[in-house]
């Protein structure tokens, strides 16, 4: 199953997006990344292309999420014309655009598994819970829908503005999983876990 841009309502949210860069107002950063907030999130509207998909294979739920290629091409692209604080900005905007998605997506499945009798159980992470190699083949049956996503041989997603997990089911809402439990997550450096 795919889902397009019509499925997702995402809202770009300033002090979010700051606090996750470690900008408060007291900081002279602040006013920096105020002043680019504007472009940013224009740059935003125009580039992102949020598209999911679901596959189902042995009770086993693999899910996609992706912003497509233009966010990340046009980060490096600000990168390399020295733009930093929009860049910064602009990449810190997609990730909540992703987080964001991950979310809506979530209530979506567990509405869609509600109407069947099942709930969502445990998420499972590529390179925690499962290895690159089942990974790409989890994500075989999505690619002819993705033909531009690449899967490196660590696992690494191209474009980098996307996301997949599999989720496992149940017959029972006790066993329902949260969308992302940062406890249990092994990054344990990440800035949205800090945040």
């Amino acid at each position: 199953m795919i889902f397009g841009p019509e499925h997702f309502r995402l809202q770009p949210d300033a002090p979010e997006v700051f606090g996750w860069l470690g900008c408060g107002e007291n900081l002279p950063c602040y006013a920096a990344f105020e002043a680019a907030w504007p472009e940013a999130a224009a740059l935003l509207q125009g580039d992102i292309c949020p598209m999911a998909a679901l596959s189902e294979h042995d009770d086993l739920l693999t899910v996609f999420l992706t912003l497509g290629a233009s966010p990340e091409n046009r980060v490096n692209a600000l990168f390399h014309q020295q733009k930093y604080v929009l860049a910064s900005l602009l990449n810190t905007l997609c990730d909540q655009m992703l987080f964001q998605m991950n979310h809506q997506f979530s209530a979506m499945l567990q509405k869609k598994l509600n109407a069947e009798h099942r709930f969502m159980a445990d998420r499972l992470e590529p390179g925690i819970d499962f290895s690159p190699q089942l990974q790409r083949q989890r994500f075989a049956p999505l690619q002819s829908a993705f033909p531009d996503v690449k899967i490196s041989s660590s696992g690494i997603l191209t474009p980098a503005k996307s996301m997949m997990y599999c989720v496992t089911l149940s017959q029972h809402a006790c066993d329902q999983a949260s969308l992302h439990d940062c406890s249990k997550c092994s990054q344990q450096d990440c800035i949205y876990r800090k945040a």
